[in-house]
Parts: structure tokens; C-alpha cells; sequence
């Protein structure tokens, strides 16, 4: 497994000690510091590389999400915090996870997963995929690339829209159908919406168009679309 150097950022000193002894149980983690602060973790990010950040939100002076929106090219993120209110915004600006505190090591484990997939997803595949397999009604069914306009989030379930009359529709989340999608021609515009950059017609500053219909553009997905 590739290693990836990640750091910690909490005010509480018990929260820090216990997200650092999961870290140092996972092989593959390299812990490059811990911070009090989000003004520290900041200042590491300017002048140096991280691949994981665990972050909290509520800290002083400067919290957790403030601190993502603040900087241009961000690590994984996954949010630690004793607040469940924070979870839509810490989504939008693309967090891998959110975990509330007190933390299991069992779903500190859970979190990463993710990462380990699409690390093995890139070693088991090195060729370019045009295509991926979704389940529909107890079968695999085989979507191309090419002939998807869209995908849409609803609740448990993802729709597929493409060339055909009806969507296909997967039970399965918009970040699980992104991490099958290997592809660079796959943008997610919306927290429900990912979108095929070769399909779009037309965008404005907060839409996007594919074939007759008007998709959400959200701000916080905006540094995306480089067409």
C-alpha cells in the first residue's frame, strides 16, 4: 500500500493523543505533524504537502471549514467533531468524511477506506476503463462512458442518465458511483449532480446544461469546471 503522509488538527489535547494513536496503528499512514490550530494547519499547507488532513471544525480564532475554503489545493480531508450540524457544509466543500466525536478506531477505518479503494482501483487498472458495472435488480449491468450525460443523487440510490430513454438506476451514494467512475471526464458540479464534461452545452455562473436540461452549479464546486 502507498504511504500517505497526513496531519491532525484539534484544540482539545485528549482528541489530538487519541486520533494520533489511530494513525500510528494504520500501516500506510505517515503522521507529519499535529497542530492546536487551524491558523497552523494553514501555514504547514502553504509551504508543505499533505495527502490526509484530520481536521476539527470548532477551534478558536479559525475554524475547520473557514480554513478549507481558504486554501486552493486541499488533501483529503476528513472532519473529527462533536458537532453534527456542520456535516452538509463539510460535504460541499468535498470532505471524504465526516466523523463525530468520541471516534472508534473502527470507524476511523471506515473513513480511509475510500482511499485504500482508489489506490487499488489505480494499480489493478492501469489501462484507461471506457466503461463501468453498476448492480440493477439483482444484476451487473454494463454502462459505458461514453453514453452518460449524468448522474443524480437520490437519497441511497443513484441515477444514471444517458443516451437511453430511461435512467439507470444503482443503490449505491454519489461518492461511491465517483470512485467507479475512472475517468477524467467526470466532474461533480452539485452535491447531487456529477456531471459528463463532454456532454455540456452550455453553463452560466450557477447552471450547467446537458443536452435540454438546466443542472445546479454550486459555488463551492465551481473550481471544477475547466472546460
Amino acid at each position: 500500500m502507498q504511504a500517505f503522509n497526513c496531519i491532525i488538527a484539534d484544540d482539545e489535547p485528549l482528541a489530538r493523543q487519541l486520533i494520533q494513536s489511530f494513525v500510528e496503528q494504520v500501516p500506510y499512514l505517515h503522521l507529519k505533524g499535529v497542530f492546536k490550530n487551524a491558523w497552523e494547519v494553514r501555514e504547514y499547507l502553504i509551504h508543505n504537502q499533505a495527502d490526509i488532513l484530520f481536521l476539527d471544525i470548532e477551534m478558536p480564532g479559525l475554524d475547520g471549514l473557514t480554513m478549507v475554503k481558504s486554501i486552493s489545493k486541499i488533501p483529503y480531508v476528513i472532519f473529527i467533531t462533536a458537532h453534527r450540524n456542520y456535516a452538509v457544509e463539510a460535504f460541499e466543500v468535498k470532505a471524504l468524511d465526516y466523523l463525530v466525536k468520541p471516534v472508534s478506531f473502527e470507524r476511523f477505518l471506515k473513513a480511509l477506506y475510500p482511499i485504500e479503494q482508489q489506490h487499488s482501483a489505480k494499480i489493478e487498472s492501469p489501462k484507461t476503463k471506457d466503461h463501468l458495472f453498476v448492480s440493477v435488480d439483482r444484476q451487473m449491468v454494463k454502462i459505458f462512458y461514453a453514453d452518460v450525460l449524468y448522474l443524480e443523487a437520490m437519497g441511497d440510490y443513484v441515477k444514471f442518465y444517458t443516451n437511453k430513454e430511461k435512467p439507470i438506476i444503482s443503490k449505491m451514494t454519489l461518492k461511491e458511483a465517483i470512485q467507479l467512475l475512472q475517468s477524467p471526464d467526470f466532474l461533480q458540479i452539485h452535491r447531487s449532480f456529477v456531471v459528463n464534461k463532454q456532454k455540456i452545452t452550455a453553463y452560466t455562473q450557477d447552471k450547467i446544461r446537458i443536452g435540454e436540461t438546466w443542472l445546479k452549479l454550486s459555488r463551492s464546486y465551481k473550481s471544477n469546471l475547466e472546460l
